[in-house]
């Protein structure tokens, strides 16, 4: 069995993203934090730590991450436990997911779950065909993915599907598509993308040009929110889901440029395969709002 205060001290070198930080968060010296994660990799037999800026883990390492984060909620549930009192204390779950689940409905899905089992969400966004790396990696104990096969050590929930189509702006479509979507008028209509491993457009020349080798100029807006009001300006056309942009469609704010053509997205929530009330009480709550949505 490993000594905890080993792993706690490697968990904090990562998380803090170097030896100082993590020596600060656990009121300890520095050579200290740097003695315990030596002694653990001693005892794992195995670099457990790349000593970057910031320290990056081994494979092996992540694996210890993952296993210590499980005992940290499983001795949270305990205390709760042996305290004889369900409204003591916080526990903290940390879920991945993409930033279009987080802007539309996520909370709407956990609110009442998070306020009623002293839930403390951490929160980790990134592209949802990427998030399940963060699961198995040992980052999140959670993640919004839409990847179907379960990770070992975990279980898997389908959620639903997220409609995705091409918006523009009304005026600056019929100024850029007069002869419809098409390969010769994307040349020079700039495309916006989330980030570097947004895939959501290239998905979208696939069905509705039946080809991703397309040339355009292209720019990129990490936010939801600026995202949607670029396009609205008329700065570039973008992918962005049905429950975002319904009213402004409705509303003639912004047009559909691709139509009938659409991306959807499958999702599904992934989660540590263990005893948990509060991650219990979160799978079930988005498994209800998404049956009834």
């Amino acid at each position: 069995m490993y000594d905890y205060k080993l792993l706690e001290a490697f968990c904090a070198v990562v998380e803090c993203g170097g030896f100082e930080k993590a020596a600060e968060k656990l009121f300890i010296t520095q050579s200290a934090v740097s003695q315990r994660v030596r002694l653990l990799e001693d005892a794992a037999k195995s670099v457990l730590l790349v000593r970057s800026n910031p320290p990056v883990p081994t494979d092996t390492g992540r694996a210890f991450i993952a296993h210590f984060n499980k005992v940290r909620m499983l001795e949270s549930e305990l205390e709760k436990t042996l305290s004889h009192d369900e409204d003591c204390g916080y526990t903290s779950i940390s879920v991945g997911l993409n930033a279009d689940t987080l802007a539309t409905w996520f909370f709407d899905a956990i609110e009442e779950t998070v306020k009623r089992e002293n839930i403390l969400l951490k929160l980790r966004v990134d592209d949802q065909e990427v998030t399940h790396g963060m699961l198995k990696n040992g980052d999140v104990s959670g993640c919004i993915s839409t990847r179907s096969t379960p990770m070992q050590g975990c279980s898997v929930h389908y959620l639903g599907k997220t409609t995705y189509r091409m918006y523009v702006s009304p005026h600056k479509k019929d100024e850029w598509f007069p002869e419809g979507f098409t390969i010769e008028a994307l040349k020079s209509v700039p495309v916006i993308i989330y980030n570097e491993r947004d895939t959501l457009h290239t998905q979208m020349f696939r069905n509705a040009l039946g080809t991703e080798e397309v040339q355009y100029p292209s720019l990129f807006i990490p936010s939801v929110e600026k995202y949607l009001d670029a396009v609205i300006r008329g700065l570039g056309i973008g992918m962005m889901p049905d429950p975002q942009c319904w009213p402004f469609l409705q509303k003639g704010i912004i047009a559909d440029a691709a139509a009938p053509f659409t991306v959807e997205a499958h999702l599904y929530w992934h989660r540590w395969n263990i005893h948990s009330k509060p991650l219990d009480a979160l799978t079930k709550a988005l498994i209800r709002y998404c049956k009834d949505m």
